[in-house]
């Protein structure tokens, strides 16, 4: 196929329509832990913001979400494990799944990750069924896995947590577990400086600065978490899924019982 043909677009149009907050994800709704930092004074102003974004993506993040992320994806695309049956790769990602659950230390963080994954399911799903015949097809290892975890996600057998569901939507779009891991940190860091907007804590350009100042963490997360899950895989465990943010955590639940938010988490 030519290089510069209108289907070789196609991932990159689908990664910027996953990362666009109008999309109907319910994403708007997260701060991503901003507004509880913020509420409880840790955090002030666009420098504060900013560092603390990339400190959340350097450490809770990144050995979280982002290796969750690129374990789907490699679950669904690599060679070591995309000819597998479709039910063998569903068992682990119900135990990924299950793990990553278990990082999140509180309701609204947990509740926030499976909102968003079973309303980014069923939306992609729907458009799926629509466009049917105008996009590429991907290939059926990684359709007939995402459809099995949608599945079990809409009859509860499994959290579907935002970063398991994006990582086989994003890989089903023909995006690399390395570029899906890269959209998703990219989506968090535009919702956190949009969070930091919303809070008072910024103005517009400062907003975009603060995004446009995590990109080379952003390019360093995403390497590092493909090279975690890759190890994973190969152990056979998800046992060193996690995060290190006691401080966020605890704004969290701060967050759970203040009086007023704008935010779900």
């Amino acid at each position: 196929m030519d290089d510069h043909a209108p289907s070789s677009l196609f991932p990159l149009l689908q990664a910027v329509i996953y990362g666009d907050s109008a999309y109907p994800s319910g994403r708007y709704t997260l701060s991503h832990g901003l507004e509880g930092l913020v509420g409880t004074g840790r955090v002030t102003g666009a420098d504060g913001s900013g560092k603390v974004l990339d400190d959340h993506l350097r450490y809770t993040a990144g050995p979280g979400d982002a290796v969750a992320t690129a374990c789907a994806a490699l679950l669904a695309t690599a060679p070591a494990h995309r000819d597998r049956p479709v039910d063998d790769r569903m068992k682990e990602l119900v135990r990924l799944d299950a793990e990553l659950s278990a990082t999140k230390i509180t309701a609204e963080l947990r509740r926030a990750s499976t909102r968003v994954g079973r309303q980014t399911l069923m939306v992609h799903g729907q458009v799926r069924d629509r466009s049917a015949g105008e996009c590429p097809a991907p290939p059926r290892s990684v359709t007939d896995l995402l459809d099995v975890f949608a599945r079990a996600a809409r009859e509860r057998r499994t959290a579907a947590n935002q970063a398991v569901a994006m990582g086989l939507i994003h890989s089903a779009n023909g995006l690399s577990p390395l570029e899906g891991v890269a959209v998703e940190l990219l989506g968090l860091a535009v919702g956190w400086s949009s969070a930091a907007l919303r809070l008072r804590q910024c103005d517009h350009v400062r907003a975009q600065a603060m995004v446009a100042r995590s990109l080379p963490v952003i390019s360093e997360v995403a390497a590092a978490s493909v090279r975690a899950a890759e190890a994973a895989l190969a152990d056979g465990s998800f046992r060193l899924i996690g995060r290190a943010s006691p401080g966020s955590d605890l704004a969290s639940a701060a967050h759970e019982t203040a009086p007023a938010r704008l935010f779900m988490s």
